[in-house]
């Protein structure tokens, strides 16, 4: 089974998505394909033994569309010029349909703004032969890809918005030429076809700038990656290309240089600043043994590090990669919009029809007449401004929160993030750093380094952070550590094994009472130390107590900040911990937590998530990504925090890199106002050409001539009858009249889709509430 997020190039508008999707999915062997016009990507999960890439390129290219596979894709600068190309030829076509469009333009609206009459010609010459010729090259040559992208369309049975331009244009073109040449008439639709190209030719290209900033968030991401890194290579330090640096080569970087790739420090220390992958607003110290990730700015002294991760395994690598992948898919209202998009072109084709027929054969209105009015109607509609709706904010959402270290997978992570009612934490290693320490250990009837001994050594087969706890204050006490045999760990309960020969044993009380080892007699300082947000465990040797063993784990910073700040949202907060409720109450009183749940195993997180939901409440879980993946799938959104370089591994829908509970705040604040956006944009496309349509097909000539003039329809009715009602009825009349020139049309509908798309990019605006207060 394959995966992939590839780039697709020659969609021109929201309905080849949907073609692609349509014609591609229904390949043996596709599994799931979802195409995003706004990324110009598409995730693509396939069998290769059924269909291959090739296979699936070549369909591609019949619909006229390039895929750009793994091998073909090119680096940022060579994108970026590529992209800069495109552009360029957008703006020259813009310019050329200006050029010949201006005189006709011009001309018409010095006829029409002080209604001059018709000048038919100028010596001697009859300017119509000059406005055809103007014409001409812009229907042709400078509009030829809307004719391309037609016949495409067409020969595969679909429709897009291409087929309504053409429609609309040719149908205004062909009537001015044959009228004119054949049939002497009064007024050619010159401008018409004209104004129209270049409005739209402009938009498109205003509408390709746009998105070229919605996207910029990729492109800022693979900036950032180092060029060459120094190496040491036979003693010797070399200078090689970053694609060069091979997995445990040791690797130099000096104060302002750029970590190329990720690894471990072998010598030095440091500060770096992570700022620019992980959003950490300040720079972090680093020593011997410690993460450095690729991307980032060494601050301060020389070190040298052991690369772990290269290629396409650092963590920018695995940022770009989901954060494409992310943006290549689709919200669910985007399946609503799809299908209304889909249905969209052949409605407006039939009503345009019906507009004709109505206005020439049942109002008796001119041929003309009535052809202006179906031709606003092809131009006026507008699928690309609701095709364009969510992805464009999408798109914008994805990149502005990985600007600030937090990868949301897709556009259903943000559709639900922010509904949650409930936010469920993990105690250990979210809301607290997950590295307690050794705050009181008691013997009982055994010396205490004794007892320490016995107590740290079979803690070694544990991977738990309190065993590491015992362990460490072992350490600290220069006691040697025996080997351990037969070790069982029970999860949620403690350890146990064979120490010299002796049956030792680790753990909570229940355990302790699973062993048949009575505790009641030390439970009063228990629940002292408990009452400290202190989480005890006992030692038994051969089936007798050997010590109580306290220990004590330090909230994470600006955890507090952050459960504040969601309970200010209006969030229920639950802390879910395997700690006794004594301890977890009086930590929970201590950050403001809402409800407790104590004593849970790891393997019930999932079933108390279930429970929650089963409330009747939208929860999220936010915890470790590896060891809370039942209950992060579990809930409705899963949220992974600190993940560091392994992002990829994560379960969560949200993955946080670095470990900062106030980006959880962040995501859930950009989850609202992306889908704000979102819903914006449907609205405005929506009522665009809700309001568009009845215009350009002339209802409202009907119901402002009947309130106006009281008479029954016809065009004497609206052409005298409101000019006889004064100053407010020249007003309407000369509104009523400019609504209906396709021109005005072609203008409305493609500055309509700018328009969604520059609402969109006014997300990138947001900023955390943590860096307005750094600021």
């Amino acid at each position: 089974m394959t995966k992939l997020v590839l780039k697709v190039k020659g969609m021109h508008c929201a309905s080849c998505s949907t073609l692609i999707d349509k014609l591609i999915g229904k390949q043996e062997g596709v599994l799931s394909i979802k195409t995003n016009y706004g990324a110009e990507k598409t995730a693509i999960e396939f069998d290769e033994t059924r269909i291959t890439l090739e296979k699936v390129d070549e369909l591609l290219h019949k619909l006229g569309y390039d895929l750009i596979r793994p091998n073909e894709a090119l680096n940022v600068e060579d994108e970026e010029k590529k992209e800069a190309r495109k552009t360029d030829e957008a703006r020259r076509r813009a310019i050329a349909a200006f050029v010949l469009s201006a005189p006709i333009i011009a001309y018409y609206m010095l006829i029409h703004m002080f209604n001059l009459k018709h000048v038919h010609e100028l010596y001697g010459i009859d300017l119509n032969y000059l406005y055809w010729i103007l014409s001409t090259p812009i229907q042709f040559i400078i509009a030829w890809p809307f004719y391309r992208n037609t016949f495409t369309a067409i020969r595969v049975g679909s429709a897009n918005m291409d087929v309504l331009v053409v429609l609309g244009t040719s149908a205004a073109y062909f009537y001015s030429a044959v009228g004119f040449l054949f049939f002497n008439i009064d007024h050619p639709f010159w401008e018409s076809s004209a104004a129209l190209l270049f409005f739209i030719i402009l938009g498109r290209y205003f509408e390709a700038v746009s998105r070229g900033r919605a996207s910029v968030a990729i492109k800022e991401l693979l900036k950032l990656e180092a060029k060459e890194a120094h190496v040491l290579r036979g003693g010797q330090e070399a200078t090689v290309p970053i694609d060069q640096i091979q997995k445990g080569e040791t690797v130099v970087v000096r104060p302002g240089e750029k970590i190329p790739v990720d690894g471990v420090i072998l010598e030095g220390k440091t500060h770096i600043d992570e700022k620019v992958v992980t959003g950490e607003s300040f720079p972090v110290g680093k020593t011997v043994g410690d993460e450095v990730i690729g991307a980032t700015v060494n601050q301060e002294g020389l070190i040298k590090f052991k690369a772990t991760k290269v290629g396409k395994e650092t963590l920018l690598y695995q940022i770009i990669s989901m954060v494409e992948e992310a943006q290549a898919t689709r919200a669910p209202i985007q399946n609503l919009v799809d299908k209304i998009s889909e249905s969209f072109v052949p409605a407006v084709v039939v009503l345009s029809i019906v507009t004709f027929v109505v206005w020439y054969f049942v109002f008796a209105f001119p041929f003309n007449a009535a052809l202006r009015f179906m031709i606003a109607v092809l131009v006026i509609s507008c699928p690309c401004a609701m095709g364009l709706a969510t992805p464009t904010a999408l798109i914008v959402g994805i990149g502005r929160a990985a600007r600030f270290g937090i990868i949301l997978k897709g556009g259903e992570a943000l559709e639900k993030a922010y509904k949650i009612q409930a936010i469920a934490f993990d105690k250990t290693g979210t809301l607290t750093i997950g590295k307690p320490v050794v705050t009181d250990f008691i013997p009982i009837h055994f010396p205490e380094n004794e007892a320490l001994m016995y107590s740290a050594a079979i803690e070694t087969g544990s991977e738990h952070p309190l065993a590491r706890a015992v362990i460490e204050k072992a350490k600290n006490a220069n006691i040697n550590l025996p080997q351990v045999q037969n070790v069982q760990a029970m999860a949620g309960l403690g350890i146990s094994g064979s120490v010299n020969g002796k049956m030792v044993a680790v753990g909570n009380a229940a355990f302790m009472q699973s062993l048949g080892i009575d505790t009641a007699g030390h439970m009063p300082e228990v629940e002292k130390l408990q009452n400290q947000a202190k989480t005890v465990v006992f030692a038994s040797i051969d089936k007798r107590l050997m010590a109580v063993i306290a220990m004590a784990d330090t909230l994470k910073p600006f955890a507090r900040e952050a459960i504040q700040a969601l309970k200010n949202m209006g969030k229920e907060i639950v802390m879910i911990t395997g700690d006794n409720p004594k301890t977890a109450e009086a930590i929970a009183k201590e950050i403001g937590v809402d409800r407790v749940l104590a004593q849970v195993l790891p393997r019930q997180k999932a079933e108390v998530i279930k429970k929650i939901q089963q409330e009747g409440k939208t929860v999220a879980m936010v915890g470790d990504g590896i060891n809370d993946s039942p209950a992060l799938a579990q809930a409705d959104v899963g949220i992974a925090v600190g993940s560091g370089t392994d992002v990829a591994v994560q379960t969560g829908q949200v993955v946080l890199v670095k470990d900062d509970l106030r980006d959880v705040v962040t995501a859930i604040q950009l989850s609202g106002k992306t889908i704000r956006k979102v819903w914006q944009n449907l609205f405005w496309a929506f009522a665009y050409n809700v309001v568009a349509i009845p215009i350009a097909a002339g209802f409202h000539l009907f119901f402002t001539t009947q309130i106006l003039t009281a008479q029954t329809f016809l065009p004497a009715a609206w052409t005298h009858g409101l000019k006889n009602y004064g100053g407010i009825g020249n007003m309407l009349f000369s509104f009523t009249q400019s609504t209906l020139r396709p021109e005005i049309a072609g203008f409305a509908m493609a500055f309509s889709s700018v328009s969604v798309v520059t609402n969109s990019l006014l997300l990138r605006r947001y900023v955390p509430p943590m860096e307005k207060e750094s600021q």
